[in-house]
């Protein structure tokens, strides 16, 4: 849409066209009527106009202001849009199909300090007018800038622009002004920002015979959609976590998924006989934000069995993995929005320890992070060609399932991933494992 400045006198001129005889009837019965809505501080109220007039020989066009006190609420444009006028509010259905099913020949719309204007003309040669009764115009949006607890309103005013733009209704080649049924915005107490820390229910298998294994586990952030500010931009969090040391020996504790790729300034991770802990700022003076609209892995969290306690243990046990402040001094559940800490609903998780002597992997996972991909391929060739890390599960390792791993493997890898070829053979692509005999001395990825 090819954005103009709008007075009132573009209007005029184009009905003293069509109508040389235009004059300024007096009189009401022509009615713009705003709808009311409340919100949180911060949130979008939505105010939808309707027109709603009388006359039998119908609307030949119109022009408006819509004034709003600018210290309450703020305008926000629905941008381009995919409707030929979009631009400052959603047009409704009825005005973009006005004109005999298409739009009106002239909608002119443009912003004002302290509210927007608009000017209309359904068709220069009167084939269509807006018949009697309510016609819905279109929606517009405002951002809620005020206090909580205040009031403010939305309606037809006659001061923006230069000249001003007059709120008219044109009726038989005559401007007929229009009244205001003023909109009411309430500005409610924002409720607090909810956000989830949820553990996993993660299976451990150990092997019986010696009581040892190793696992990690991925911790997610999720903020409610039902937030004022969704998505909103975070700045950092911490994490605290505990289980039970009978069992479990904590290693570790790093940033995983977006959190990882987005590099923090901070990263420190405190570990204790019983539980995680670890602290992120993503950065300490650039605006560096993360958004977390679905559950996302943030943390990993590493691992591995006592032993002395599960050897010649046939039968497991299921221990916590429970969202508890610990450490000194202690470290709490948080999330920072907006340079505050909020307090997060967390869900707690188990360890499943189960007591198994064919460790179950995934095949084509080379690196054992339980997820096959292109990352495995470059594992796979750093590990054959240029002495890189040594994988320490050959299973895993074996794309084909020809008990070997060489060259063919990440081939078959690359030939899965870009050019649909054929999966690795079972186990895949969940865990499981393949039976005896077995060379897997250590899977972490189930």
């Amino acid at each position: 849409m090819k954005i103009r400045p709008i007075h009132a006198a573009i209007l005029a001129s184009l009905m003293l066209f069509q109508f040389p005889a235009l004059a300024t009837a007096m009189g009401g019965g022509y009615d713009m009527s705003f709808s009311s809505g409340s919100a949180a501080e911060g949130g979008l109220v939505p105010v939808t106009l309707t027109l709603t007039h009388s006359a039998p020989t119908g609307v030949q066009g119109f022009s408006f202001g819509v004034c709003h006190d600018t210290n309450m609420v703020a305008l926000e444009p629905v941008g381009p849009g995919t409707g030929e006028f979009d631009y400052v509010i959603d047009w409704s259905t009825e005005m973009e199909t006005i004109k005999n099913g298409s739009p009106p020949d002239f909608l002119q719309q443009n912003l004002e300090s302290g509210g927007w204007a608009v000017g209309c003309v359904i068709c220069f040669t009167s084939c269509a007018v807006m018949d009697v009764g309510s016609t819905e115009i279109g929606t517009a949006f405002y951002r809620l800038l005020g206090p909580a607890g205040t009031l403010t309103t939305v309606g037809l005013c006659n001061i923006l622009g230069n000249p001003p733009v007059s709120s008219v209704a044109v009726v038989n080649g005559s401007s007929n002004p229009m009244s205001s049924t003023d909109g009411t915005i309430e500005i409610l107490e924002q409720p607090p920002t909810l956000f989830y820390f949820t553990a996993p229910d993660k299976q451990v298998n150990y092997d019986p015979i010696d009581g040892s294994a190793n696992f990690n586990a991925l911790m997610t952030i999720a903020e409610d959609p039902a937030n004022a500010t969704y998505p909103s931009n975070t700045q950092g969090f911490s994490m605290s976590l505990v289980t039970d040391s009978t069992y479990i020996v904590p290693t570790g504790a790093m940033v995983a998924g977006p959190v990882a790729q987005a590099n923090p300034a901070f990263s420190e991770a405190i570990l204790t006989e019983s539980g995680w802990a670890i602290g992120v700022v993503y950065a300490f003076q650039l605006p560096v934000y993360i958004q977390f609209s679905s559950p996302t892995n943030a943390v990993s969290l590493t691992g591995s069995t006592v032993q002395s306690v599960l050897a010649g243990d046939e039968v497991g046990a299921t221990v916590p993995l429970s969202w508890q402040s610990h450490s000194t001094p202690p470290i709490f559940n948080v999330i920072t929005f907006n340079n505050q800490s909020l307090a997060p609903i967390t869900y707690d998780g188990s360890l499943i320890l189960n007591p198994q002597s064919v460790l179950d992997f995934v095949r084509g996972d080379s690196n054992g992070d339980g997820i096959t991909d292109v990352a495995d391929v470059v594992w796979s060739l750093q590990e054959i060609f240029n002495s890189g890390p040594q994988g320490t599960c050959h299973d895993s390792k074996d794309s084909n399932a020809d008990q070997l791993f060489d060259v063919a493997d990440p081939v078959w890898l690359i030939s899965y991933i870009f050019t649909n070829g054929a999966a690795p053979p079972p186990p895949f692509p969940s865990c499981g494992n393949a039976g005896e005999p077995q060379n897997c001395q250590i899977y972490n990825g189930c």
